[in-house]
């Protein structure tokens, strides 16, 4: 588990991050679940307007049309920030190959 002593992070921020894997482990279970759904009773013998498992695949087709926007922006910002670290960590080493008598460790004594 989250040790909070040795990572430095205090309660509220552990507490922040258990919810937010609560919340993920949650919305992967919504997906895969509409998922198994829609595979095994994709084949179904329908009797009709009352027809339990067409109600159970419509209303999993709405929710993954619900997801379908959010799912696309948190894409796009992970993108975002996955090439904004990449940009980050390229300046960094740019800026680390520039040798100086400091960065070399040249004493200047006359």
């Amino acid at each position: 588990m989250l040790n909070v002593a040795e990572s430095g992070l205090n309660n509220r921020q552990v507490r922040i991050r258990r919810l937010a894997l609560m919340i993920l482990i949650c919305v992967i279970a919504v997906f895969l679940t509409a998922q198994i759904i829609f595979v095994t009773n994709a084949n179904h013998t329908c009797v009709g307007d009352g027809c339990p498992i067409c109600k159970l695949i419509h209303s999993a087709e709405l929710l993954l049309k619900q997801f379908e926007k959010s799912v696309i922006f948190i894409s796009v910002i992970q993108t975002v920030l996955f090439v904004m670290a990449m940009a980050m960590m390229m300046i960094g080493l740019t800026r680390d190959c520039i040798f100086t008598p400091i960065t070399v460790k040249v004493r200047l004594n006359n």
